[in-house]
């Protein structure tokens, strides 16, 4: 994840997720899974640490972080949880004119100290979804993007059993991300990851973005 910001040395990561195989299924259709069947799920951050956050199914979620002299991650953040509200969201304000009127709405709203949180929102935008959504996880808020960008199998599924595991939310702006039965093994989708009680408002506006807009940066 990320791997657009390699040569700018801005944090990148890696996501995956396992599930249990059902060996009367062919190889794709495991891997067509809905996301609510996933075991366990975790990313790597590689930024001014090297960190490790796994997910185990009604266990929690539990961050380790790389120790250079040892060679050996250590659990550095045992049962993290996602507070219900956060200051922070993420995503790409550039795109501003091209959302919804509703995401817009939503947006100016937050910022202003208008929604049901009220206190003024902060933008913080990595665009390395990792990065973004590991500072969601420790400080709340949410991190996402409103077009069909983010794969759900790979991508989208296994950081919303983090963010659910560690009592947040993980949405596409109108169902729970881990619901959704995969068509395809690259499908994309809009994803919003998060805070319970800013997901749940979010979710009160029309906030998916329509058409194919190709961005070359």
């Amino acid at each position: 994840d990320g791997s657009r910001n390699i040569d700018a040395s801005i944090p990148t990561g890696t996501i995956f997720g396992i599930y249990r195989r059902d060996p009367s299924l062919t190889a794709e259709d495991n891997a067509l899974q809905p996301g609510n069947q996933l075991v366990a799920s975790g990313y790597t951050l590689y930024a001014s640490a090297t960190q490790l956050a796994i997910a185990l199914r009604d266990q929690g979620v539990h961050i380790f972080t790389l120790d250079h002299s040892r060679g050996e991650f250590l659990l550095s953040h045992p049962h993290v949880q996602v507070p219900r509200r956060g200051q922070i969201y993420s995503l790409n304000d550039a795109r501003y004119f091209d959302w919804t009127q509703g995401l817009r709405d939503y947006i100016d709203k937050i910022r202003q100290a208008q929604g049901q949180n009220p206190v003024k929102y902060s933008a913080r935008y990595v665009c390395s979804l990792v990065a973004d959504f590991h500072r969601t996880i420790l400080y709340g808020g949410w991190a996402g993007n409103p077009r069909s960008h983010l794969r759900l199998v790979y991508e989208a599924n296994p950081l919303a059993m983090i963010a659910e595991e560690a009592g947040g939310s993980g949405s596409d702006g109108t169902r729970k991300i881990r619901s959704i039965i995969p068509s395809s093994l690259h499908e994309r989708l809009p994803l919003f990851l998060g805070s319970r009680d800013d997901i749940a408002e979010l979710e009160t506006f029309d906030v998916q973005q329509r058409g194919e807009q190709v961005y070359t940066v």
